[in-house]
């Protein structure tokens, strides 16, 4: 086993911002020294982990797949 793991896989999607949001965007990577893609991915993990209504979703869904049932979406 290796002690360096190797990077995620990325892939690539396109999205569409309103032009503020952009430009801010742009100015937050370049005041802590990275890229807006790292920006937006650090972003979404930070609210994905702060959402526990979202993360209770997901472990009933991964529950139900390990039962062999359809999961349910429930929307607020």
């Amino acid at each position: 086993m290796s002690f360096i793991k190797k990077p995620p896989q990325t892939i690539t999607r396109q999205f569409q911002l309103e032009e503020p949001l952009a430009q801010t965007l742009d100015s937050y990577a370049r005041f802590i020294g990275s890229t807006p893609d790292h920006v937006v991915a650090s972003a979404l993990r930070f609210v994905f982990w702060k959402d526990k209504e979202f993360d209770r979703l997901q472990k009933e869904q991964k529950k139900a797949r390990k039962a062999g049932q359809p999961a349910e979406v429930k929307r607020p």
